[in-house]
Formats: structure tokens, C-alpha cells, sequence
């Protein structure tokens, strides 16, 4: 892991807002008490006191509208400071109490629930240790060593369970995107990636994009006379086909059902047209094998390329479902392109 990586959040819009929340409840709670229990601190530390907790608020308020976009030094180096800022407060008010350790906890349980566990595991640490050097700065020996003890453990506990659980949910969410990404039975990218790999070609290459759209010859017929497991089997042969033309700037995807499209950006080279023309003649060389032996395949293609009037992905689809529509139509097993000149890639 990067040296950055390790401070990063797991998600900055939550970690920014649970930052400004715990720090809300601490200046509230801190500035009730010590505007009504005068033992609290008295002179200039009381001022102290006060001064903190009021420029605490507006902080937070900044935290849950901005802090989303905070520098990533800034994640670790928040509970840290309050860590130090907790401590010289406690010891402004020459409290270690349980009411004055217990806020040693909101560092703590920001860190375990937003950022990663070497991170947090760093916080926990730094806070059980600011906690000995207060109780037993403060208190009798004997009383320090339980309540940092029993301090530590706490907290200790508390950095695990939330760490675990935090990773254990990030993996789901990892699981959760590959699933969405991929489509479980061709190994393809699902529409919505194709979809969004589309308009960022077409934001950033132009006319240097283009479309195919595939569509597997009489799948219906391969079903009923097969069976589906048979027409699955066929879909996965054909992608895996299209896979070993893959080159970095192409997009393969399944749209749904028996349709499959490839995109191609300039970064891929060559014309969509020749690629389109190559994985025809592949299907057709390479029947499915099946347990009744080979059963012939083969694949309609229509080609469309961004150009004036086809510059937006929704007509880049209309113009290579259109072309698509002429391959079949014309005897399927080929190649049709959308009307206009075929730019190199």
C-alpha cells in the first residue's frame, strides 16, 4: 500500500460528515457543561475552554459541506489533533475522569469506521497513550493503570470490531461491482460500462470512435433445438472468439440476449470495419463443440462510426443497429457498415 494510500477514507463524503457530526457533539456537550458547572475551569482556562468548543462548531459545519475535498494528509491528521486537543483540555481543566476520557473515544471511532486499518490501528495507539499520560499525570497510580487499562481495552475492541467490519463491507462492495460490471456467462463488460466507457470516447475522441454491434445467426433456432444450455454455450464461445481479437482501446460487452458490441476507441488502431470482418470469418471457422459434434456458428455484424449527425452514443447505437439490421437482412453472416466514409482508427 501506498504511503497515501493507508491515509485515504474508505468513502470521503461519509467521512467528512461523521467527522462533523462527532465534532458537533463534542463542542456542544463541552460548551454546556462548562457554561453551567463552573468547576469545570475557571480564569483563562475556562476561556480556553469555551473559546475551543465555539470554533469547534463552524469547523464542523465546514467538515459536512466541504470536507469531502480535503487534502488526504488531512484524514489521519483530524483525529490525531484531536487526540491532542482532548488531552491539553483535559488537562486545562485538570480533569481525568471517566467525563473527560470518555471524548477520547470519538478519534478512535472515527478512524475505525472511516479509514484503513493501519490508520487506524495508529490512532488507537496514540490515543491509549495520551490517555496513560493524562490519568497518570493526574490521578494515583494505582487509579491510572485501571482506567488506562480499561480504557485501552475498550477501545482496542471497539478498533477491531469496526475495522473488520469496514473491510468485511468493502469486499462486499468490490464483490457487489465486479458482479455489476461483468456478465456472469460470456465474462464480457455489462452495458452500463460499455455505456459509460462510450461517453467518455465520444466526450474526448470524437470521430475517432466507433461501434460494433454483433448479433449470433438463428440463436432462437440453437435454443429450440438444442436447448438453452447449448445457446449459452454458444454465446460463450462466440465471446470468448471476440476476446482473442481484444486489444487495449476496445470495450467488449454483452447488451443482452444473444447481443454482443464492441467498442472502439482511436487508441485501438486500424479500422472497426477490418476488426467486424475478422471476427466473422472466426466464427465461422471455429464451430461450438458439442457432445453430438461441432455445431456451426456464425455472427452478423453492423459497424458505425461517430461522425457529423452521429455524435452522441444513443445515435451511435441507432446507426450500428441499422447497420446490423442490413447484415442480417442481406443474408447474415457479414459485415455491414453505416452509410458514410469508415475513418481509420
Amino acid at each position: 500500500m501506498s504511503s497515501s494510500r493507508w491515509c485515504e477514507p474508505r468513502d470521503r463524503v461519509a467521512a467528512a460528515r461523521s467527522a462533523a457530526v462527532l465534532i458537533l457533539v463534542g463542542a456542544v456537550v463541552i460548551l454546556t457543561f462548562a457554561a453551567v458547572d463552573p468547576s469545570i475551569a475557571s480564569g483563562w482556562e475556562r476561556v480556553a475552554v469555551l473559546a475551543a468548543a465555539a470554533t469547534a462548531i463552524p469547523l464542523a459545519a465546514l467538515l459536512y459541506r466541504r470536507g469531502h475535498r480535503a487534502p488526504t494528509w488531512l484524514w489521519v491528521t483530524m483525529p490525531a489533533g484531536g487526540v491532542a486537543l482532548i488531552t491539553a483540555l483535559d488537562f486545562a481543566t485538570r480533569d481525568a475522569s471517566a467525563a473527560g476520557q470518555v471524548f477520547l473515544a470519538f478519534p478512535v471511532l472515527f478512524a475505525a469506521s472511516q479509514l484503513r486499518r493501519r490508520a487506524a490501528v495508529g490512532i488507537t495507539v496514540l490515543t491509549v497513550a495520551a490517555d496513560a499520560v493524562l490519568a497518570l499525570a493526574l490521578l494515583p497510580v494505582e487509579r491510572a493503570v485501571t482506567d488506562v487499562a480499561f480504557v485501552g481495552a475498550t477501545l482496542g475492541v471497539m478498533t477491531v470490531l469496526l475495522v473488520v467490519s469496514g473491510e468485511q463491507r468493502d469486499a462486499l462492495v468490490a464483490r457487489l461491482t465486479l458482479l455489476a460490471a461483468i456478465d456472469p456467462l460470456t465474462g464480457l463488460a455489462t452495458r452500463r460500462v460499455l455505456d459509460e466507457a462510450g461517453h467518455a470516447a465520444l466526450a474526448r475522441e470524437g470521430a475517432g470512435t466507433a461501434l460494433l454491434v454483433l448479433d449470433l445467426d438463428r440463436f432462437k433456432s440453437i435454443n429450440d433445438s438444442r436447448g438453452h444450455p447449448v445457446g449459452d454455450d454458444a454465446l460463450a464461445h462466440v465471446a470468448a472468439l471476440l476476446r482473442s481479437r481484444e486489444r487495449p482501446g476496445m470495450v467488449l460487452s454483452r447488451l443482452g440476449g444473444d447481443e454482443l458490441a464492441v467498442l472502439v476507441t482511436e487508441r485501438a488502431g486500424g479500422t472497426a470495419e477490418k476488426l467486424a470482418e475478422e471476427v466473422v470469418a472466426l466464427v465461422r471457422t471455429r464451430p461450438l463443440p458439442t457432445p453430438e459434434g461441432p455445431l456451426p456458428l456464425s455472427v452478423s455484424i453492423g459497424v458505425a462510426y461517430a461522425r457529423e449527425g452521429v455524435t452522441t452514443l444513443r445515435a451511435l447505437y441507432a446507426a450500428a443497429d441499422e447497420a446490423l439490421y442490413r447484415a442480417k437482412s442481406g443474408g447474415r453472416d457479414r459485415v455491414a457498415v453505416n452509410a458514410g466514409a469508415a475513418p481509420e482508427l
